[in-house]
């Protein structure tokens, strides 16, 4: 019982035909687009964080719960009031990305962590404030980021600025005063 070569001819198209729809609907015909940079956004905190009291400045905040940063990974840069600027990555709670409130918490633990780093690494260690005389700045230390001027508790957040580079990375700067 042969069928005839018309017949085993369209059989045979109709399997490629097939096959070739169950590889295309597999497999990527594209690649992901590359990332693009974008511009600045800068997430401004009226009347300032005070550093030092993360859960006091999260108590303070008008809408905790907004997202301002919509990227899970991000590079915070502390550069104020360090002679050697620290990055390090933070991760947000949320896949969504940083609420103000997560942002905040982050800022203020990587700040603690530096200082702490820096009490650890010196040999020059930090005049008490008690014993500074009429001169009250925090004298410079010799640790891992040579932090000088401002004790943690001096330092105010006013504004965080997030950069999306090219390469996907997100930045974070901080506009901090004291």
């Amino acid at each position: 019982m042969f069928l005839p070569v018309p017949y085993l001819t369209l059989i045979a198209v109709a399997i490629v035909v097939a096959a070739l729809w169950w590889w295309v609907s597999r497999v990527p015909v594209t690649a992901p687009p590359p990332p693009i940079a974008m511009l600045p956004q800068r997430i401004a905190f009226p009347g300032g964080i005070r550093v030092h009291d993360p859960a006091g400045a999260i108590s303070r905040l008008d809408q905790p719960d907004e997202i301002v940063i919509p990227f899970e990974h991000a590079v915070l840069v502390i550069d104020y009031p360090l002679s050697m600027p620290a990055s390090m990555e933070i991760a947000a709670p949320l896949a969504l990305g940083f609420t103000r409130a997560a942002l905040v918490k982050a800022i203020c633990d990587e700040y603690a962590h530096v200082y702490d780093a820096e009490e650890g690494t010196a040999a020059i260690k930090t005049i008490p404030i008690e014993e500074r005389g009429a001169m009250r700045s925090r004298n410079r230390t010799d640790g891992a980021y040579g932090i000088w001027g401002h004790d943690l508790q001096d330092l105010i957040l006013t504004a965080a600025r997030w950069t999306r580079e090219s390469d996907g990375t997100v930045r974070i700067e901080l506009h901090v005063e004291s």
